[in-house]
């Protein structure tokens, strides 16, 4: 069980599996750093779950976007002890009232409930702006993430070969 406390706008303390808690908050500019060095301590595997190749090149230009604070999306952080272990953001569709949402915790905080807490604290922050559904393409094999979008409570998904397309209504999810 994740418990989390605090208001929409503030940042907010969750509680993880282990009895361990973490700061929820936005992510700034301040936090470009930290953004930085969780990509580059992922593995190439890992790197390879997340944006479905081992090393892509564009990891320090992904860490400014997700700093930099915009209108319509959104980077929550979870820092345990001032340190960056898990990052859930979205990015506004085409569509106004959709957005991708991506995962990506620190390996040594898998299984924790790091990623649910992002998650389901994300789905609150998105709600809260408008946005009506989240979306995302995950790679069949990435065991974690399913669990992940599980445990949220985020069931809806179709196969399309070695990717699952996540389609969830936010005002239906848990």
């Amino acid at each position: 069980m994740v418990a989390v406390a605090g208001g929409l706008d503030d940042a907010r303390v969750a509680t993880l599996r282990d009895g361990s808690t973490v700061l929820l908050r936005r992510l700034d500019a301040a936090d470009i750093d930290a953004v930085i060095a969780l990509h580059d301590a992922l593995s190439d595997h890992e790197c390879y779950l997340r944006f479905f190749t081992p090393r892509p090149p564009h990891l320090k230009t992904c860490a400014r976007e997700l700093t930099e604070r915009s209108g319509k999306d959104y980077a929550l952080g979870a820092f345990e002890s001032g340190e960056l272990i898990g990052i859930a953001n979205y990015v506004v569709c085409h569509e106004d009232e959709t957005a991708e949402v991506a995962l990506v915790v620190a390996h040594n905080d898998h299984l924790r409930g790091a990623g649910t807490a992002l998650l389901r604290r994300l789905s609150h922050i998105a709600r809260s702006n408008a946005i009506q559904r989240f979306v995302a393409d995950v790679l069949v094999e990435n065991r974690l993430m399913r669990n992940v979008l599980r445990d949220a409570g985020w069931h809806t998904m179709y196969s399309d070969g070695n990717v699952l397309h996540v389609d969830i209504e936010l005002a239906k999810a848990a």
